[in-house]
C-alpha cells in the first residue's frame, strides 16, 4: 500500500508539477486512511471496498474532524483511486459508488438501537431455513459482543469455546482477546453449527464459522446488505449499518452500569480516546455515576 501511494505523490511532483503543501495533504490524508485500513487487517488496496471506505469517513467524522478536512479526504482518495485505476493497479474505483456529501448526511452522534430495535431485528430472519438460522446467529453475535464486520468474516470453528460462553480472536494490530458471548449467542452459534451450517458448506474443510448461501465465507459487502434488509424487514426508520451495532453494544452496557474498562478489553480499544463517542450518547448515565461515586458530590 505504502509504494502505491509513494508512486502516487512522485507522480504528482514530477508529472502534475504540485506544490509541496499540496503534496504533504495528499500524503496526510492518504496517510490517516492507510493508518485505519492496516489497523483493520487490511494489506493491499485491491482488498478495499467502498464499504471499507465508509467506515474509514465515518471514523474520520466521528473524531470531529472538519467538513472541509473531510471533503479533502474524499478528494484525495478520489484522485488517488483515478491514479490507480489510469495505471492498472486495480480494475474497479470504489470511490465512484460513495457520493461526495455522504459523510455531511451523517448525525454527529452515533446512530444507536434501542433494545427494543435490537430485538426487532432478532426476531427478522426465518429461522425455519438454514440462512435464516445463520441470520439469527450473526445477530446475536454482533448484538452480544460489538465484534468488528472483519472480526465477525474472519471467525474460525477453533476460534468458538461455546462450552465457557466465549470466543477467541485477533483484532486490529494482531491482538487476541477473549470475548464472552451471551446465553442466546451460543444457543444460536450451536443450533446454527448442527443444523444450518452443514448444509450450506460445500467443502469439508472449510473452517470459516460464518457462510454463505454458496458455502464461501461470508464477506463484508455480504454482511452490509443482509443489514439493510433486516433493517428494513424490521421497520426500523434509522440509518443503520454494521458498525451501528457495535456503537449499541457498547451504549447498552454503558447504560446498564459497565465498566469503561471492561468495555475497552472487548472491544480491542487500547486508547481511552476511542470510546469517546459512545461515552458522549449517554450523558444522563455518566451524570447519575458522577452523583453516585464523587465523595463529595
Amino acid at each position: 500500500m505504502d509504494d502505491n501511494v509513494a508512486e502516487f505523490l512522485a507522480f504528482l511532483k514530477e508529472d502534475r508539477h504540485l506544490s509541496n503543501n499540496t503534496i504533504m495533504s495528499y500524503q496526510r490524508d492518504l496517510g490517516q486512511t492507510m493508518d485505519y485500513l492496516q489497523d483493520h487487517g487490511i494489506s493491499q488496496w485491491q482488498q478495499v471496498d467502498q464499504y471499507m471506505l465508509i467506515e474509514v469517513l465515518n471514523e474520520f467524522r466521528q473524531q470531529n474532524k472538519a467538513n472541509s478536512t473531510i471533503n479533502r479526504v474524499i478528494s484525495s482518495l478520489r484522485q488517488f483511486y483515478k491514479y490507480m485505476i489510469r495505471h492498472h493497479y486495480l480494475t474497479v474505483n470504489p470511490m465512484e459508488m460513495i457520493d461526495h456529501q455522504y459523510t455531511f448526511n451523517q448525525p454527529a452522534t452515533p446512530v444507536i438501537l434501542t433494545e427494543k430495535e435490537i430485538e426487532q431485528l432478532l426476531q427478522v430472519p426465518d429461522v425455519s431455513t438454514p440462512l435464516g438460522i445463520r441470520d439469527r446467529a450473526l445477530l446475536e453475535v454482533m448484538d452480544a459482543t460489538g465484534m468488528r464486520v472483519s472480526e465477525i468474516i474472519a471467525l474460525d470453528i477453533a476460534d468458538l469455546h461455546l462450552d465457557v460462553k466465549l470466543l477467541q480472536i485477533t483484532g486490529k494490530n494482531n491482538q487476541e482477546r477473549i470475548i464472552p458471548l451471551s446465553q442466546p449467542a451460543v444457543k444460536w452459534i450451536e443450533t446454527y453449527l448442527k443444523n444450518s451450517r452443514p448444509q450450506l458448506i460445500k467443502n469439508k474443510q472449510e473452517t470459516t464459522v460464518f457462510v454463505n448461501a454458496h458455502g464461501c465465507p461470508l464477506t463484508r459487502q455480504g454482511i452490509w446488505k443482509k443489514m439493510k434488509e433486516w433493517v428494513t424487514e424490521a421497520k426500523i426508520k434509522k440509518e443503520v449499518t454494521p458498525q451501528t451495532m457495535r456503537y449499541s453494544f457498547a451504549v447498552h452496557l454503558i447504560e446498564n452500569g459497565a465498566d469503561i474498562q471492561l468495555i475497552q478489553e472487548i472491544l480491542g480499544y487500547n486508547a481511552m480516546k476511542a470510546i469517546q463517542p459512545y461515552l458522549k450518547v449517554s450523558p444522563q448515565q455518566l451524570s447519575a455515576n458522577y452523583m453516585k461515586y464523587h465523595p463529595r458530590a
